[in-house]
């Protein structure tokens, strides 16, 4: 999807006027958002484990000149925590700065410091434009960051009988053509939940000699119990956050199985400074 459409506190290119039918999928994307925010304020195990998740991406953020922007921002949670971080998603909503495809940024050459984004690659329907995309616009030193869902042995079975999102490990997230990716281009909300693994984990060499001047500098697995347990956006809580600290706890204790377990990666890409 192409559409663009800005707030007017911010300036940046036109694009033309969305067609109806793309106005009827952002119309119902408008009210997924809204939905989600909705969820947010009222489940404080989510916010917490989030903030855990803002920390981690602030942490590994790069300290070179330019702008920070996270994509797919959805309610707007890294913003509040980071208020200088430029917000976009797919359609426009008042708490964001402006409405973007992840496939087409429309910032200029060598201009982001930082591009954010929590649970939005697996909803990206050709990754490969995006990161054609970030390496252009980040200035050199620059990095993406990404926490996204992990498939592991026993994710696997949770992601495929009892999560919405699709799960396809035989996709070819690098297909220029999108035909491949497991994620319909008419909807973005559409999703392919392991296309984080198949890139970074099960192909690492394939995004690199496609991508040379981006290279990944971390990866991390995590949420072995918590996340899972709390239901996300979509399902309900199965522990309440008292127990929080607990199964914290038992998450350290069962680190040496984490390959096993994990539910969510960290990836830390990072524009080379000779690109």
């Amino acid at each position: 999807m192409t559409c663009f459409l800005a707030s007017p506190s911010k300036t940046a290119p036109e694009r033309p006027p969305c067609p109806g039918d793309q106005r009827a999928v952002h119309k119902r994307a408008r009210q997924r958002l809204e939905q989600h925010a909705e969820i947010w304020r009222g489940h404080p195990l989510l916010r917490r484990i989030y903030r855990r998740y803002h920390q981690t991406l602030d942490d590994t953020r790069s300290c070179v000149a330019g702008i920070d922007i996270e994509i797919g921002a959805g309610h707007g949670s890294f913003a509040e925590f980071r208020p200088d971080t430029f917000s976009c998603d797919i359609v426009p909503c008042p708490w964001l700065d402006c409405a973007a495809d992840a496939a087409h940024l429309p910032f200029a050459d060598e201009s982001l410091a930082n591009i954010i984004m929590l649970d939005v690659l697996h909803h990206v329907d050709r990754p490969a434009d995006f990161f054609k995309g970030a390496a252009r616009a980040l200035a050199p030193g620059g990095r993406i960051l990404l926490i996204e869902p992990y498939v592991s042995p026993v994710s696997w079975v949770a992601w495929r009988f009892f999560h919405h999102e699709s799960i396809d490990m035989q996709a070819r997230p690098l297909g220029d053509d999108g035909a491949h990716t497991g994620v319909r281009t008419d909807d973005p909300w559409d999703a392919n939940i392991a296309i984080p693994t198949l890139l970074f984990w099960k192909d690492l060499g394939a995004f690199q000699r496609r991508f040379p001047v981006l290279s990944v500098v971390r990866r991390d697995r995590f949420d072995l119990l918590l996340f899972p347990l709390s239901g996300g956006f979509e399902k309900r809580r199965l522990v309440p956050l008292a127990l929080a600290p607990v199964v914290h706890a038992l998450e350290r204790f069962l680190t040496p199985l984490t390959p096993m377990l994990a539910f969510r990666c960290l990836v830390v890409i990072e524009k080379t400074s000779d690109s």
